[in-house]
């Protein structure tokens, strides 16, 4: 069922649809009216995502249209729920590029008919970070303001040598998602002189005990452990780990095993206390948006325009031609409203957005660098902050 937002007056808020299901893509026409379609979860597991990230998006493409929107006319946006929708829907609609979706799986089992090389259009993902995306067949229309996992792999990478130690050892979970991040953490170590990797493991998800695996990664009395896989089977390694061992090394987990909140509690003070993690930073430099990842949701939506103002069109090809040329190389502006009236002026941008540096790869839209947060854990198994830092490629 169709209905629209209201707000202070037509001119200043900008025209949000929910739409249905249809099943025919219309021809693109390019009718000089930007429309931003919005991918995200309003049900499901990821609506506490999902729902902040809609509500920062829709606050920043109000103020976009109280600054003149673009090309002459107020953005339109069109609100698909990534939860029960798709991403047809959207197609459906017209719409000339698409902010979402969140979850990288949904990415890797929707995408394809958004990033066609004839009738696609331009899309950005704040929260989708696998590393199955880096070399995905996009037609150079897909670009992410959440740095990938291979760039998580950099930083696990940077925090291994922080360590001082010598030697590390690779527990991953083997299967796609484990072997892509043990690669990438491999490749990241190769271009550092320490610490060498000595031992790389898979386990598997349906190994009930993980005693050989975790006695095959100490064997060499590693100075460094990194675990890479989910929360359920990376913290059951943990737990191998910790019974394996009286004083532990030190241990490096992904993001996803930090949810393993439960099991994180069940560990060794020893062991805790020798653990920690790296994720990428999901909230805003300044705090504002709230939500995780809305300010890079906001990011997205902002380079969008912003190329669309560059490229004067709301064609796909043209936005998707100027979204890595406004995120670096011209003059550095931290806002939307900087970035707009310097492009007004003829000038080329560096858009700093609001999740940090977002420079966008020409080879595959991808950040080049990417701001990580790192956390110990307390007895509760609840997160400890540390201090942020940068990585790039």
């Amino acid at each position: 069922m169709a209905g629209a937002c209201t707000g202070d007056g037509p001119d200043t808020t900008p025209s949000t649809t929910e739409v249905p299901t249809t099943t025919t893509v219309p021809e693109r026409v390019n009718d000089g009216v930007l429309s931003i379609g919005v991918f995200l979860p309003r049900t499901g597991p990821g609506a506490p995502f999902g729902e902040p990230m809609i509500a920062a998006i829709e606050d920043d493409l109000e103020h976009i249209n109280e600054l003149g929107g673009a090309l002459g006319q107020d953005v339109e946006h069109v609100i698909v729920d990534e939860g029960s929708g798709t991403i047809e829907q959207l197609l459906d609609e017209g719409v000339d590029a698409i902010v979402g979706p969140a979850s990288s799986a949904v990415a890797l089992t929707s995408l394809a008919p958004a990033v066609d090389a004839n009738t696609g259009v331009v899309v950005c993902s704040p929260m989708a970070t696998t590393l199955l995306l880096d070399d995905y067949p996009d037609n150079d229309l897909l670009f992410r303001t959440a740095p990938s996992d291979s760039l998580q792999m950099a930083a696990i990478a940077r925090q291994a040598e922080r360590t001082g130690a010598q030697t590390v050892a690779i527990g991953f979970l083997d299967d796609p998602y484990g072997r892509g991040l043990a690669e990438a953490f491999e490749a990241a170590m190769s271009s550092r002189r320490v610490p060498e990797v000595v031992a790389s493991v898979g386990f598997s998800f349906d190994q009930e005990d993980l005693t050989d695996v975790a006695a095959e990664l100490l064997a060499d009395d590693p100075g460094v452990v990194v675990v890479l896989g989910d929360a359920d089977d990376g913290s059951r390694l943990l737990s191998a780990i910790d019974q394996a061992v009286v004083e532990p090394p030190p241990v490096i987990v992904n993001d996803s095993i930090r949810q393993a909140r439960q099991i994180i509690q069940s560990l060794t003070p020893a062991m805790r206390t020798q653990l920690s993690g790296v994720a990428p930073k999901s909230s805003a430099v300044d705090g504002e948006p709230a939500g995780f990842f809305a300010a890079h949701a906001v990011d997205c939506v902002n380079l969008i325009v912003l190329a669309a103002l560059s490229g004067q069109s709301d064609d796909p090809t043209r936005i998707r031609a100027f979204m890595p040329a406004v995120s670096t190389g011209g003059r550095l502006c931290n806002t939307y409203e900087a970035c707009s009236m310097l492009i007004e002026q003829g000038l080329g941008v560096d858009y700093n957005g609001l999740s940090g540096p977002v420079e966008l790869s020409t080879a595959n839209g991808d950040l080049t660098r990417g701001i990580f947060e790192s956390f110990g854990f307390d007895a509760d198994g609840n997160e400890v902050p540390r201090e942020p830092f940068e990585v790039s490629l």
